[in-house]
């Protein structure tokens, strides 16, 4: 079971979405964190950071505590990378 922190940025991606895709990233992460299932990778380019793949949406966040998943942004693909 992981606990979700979110950074500003983040909360601000969050509440710029519809409320389907809004509720949707959460039930996917909300999963992840209960599960470990996801659509996760190490992001290459960036030392620490993981995405969650989530449809067209990515979420980033880091394992840098353990238990603790700190979430940095919410971006769509095309725009993400």
């Amino acid at each position: 079971m992981r606990t979700f922190v979110w950074e500003t940025a983040a909360r601000a991606d969050l509440r710029r979405l519809d409320r389907v895709t809004a509720m949707r990233i959460l039930l996917v992460l909300t999963r992840y964190g209960q599960s470990g299932e996801g659509d996760v990778k190490p992001l290459t380019d960036r030392q620490g950071l993981y995405r969650l793949r989530i449809g067209k949406w990515r979420l980033f966040f880091d394992l840098d505590t353990p238990g603790i998943a700190r979430i940095h942004g919410i971006d769509n693909r095309g725009e993400a990378y």
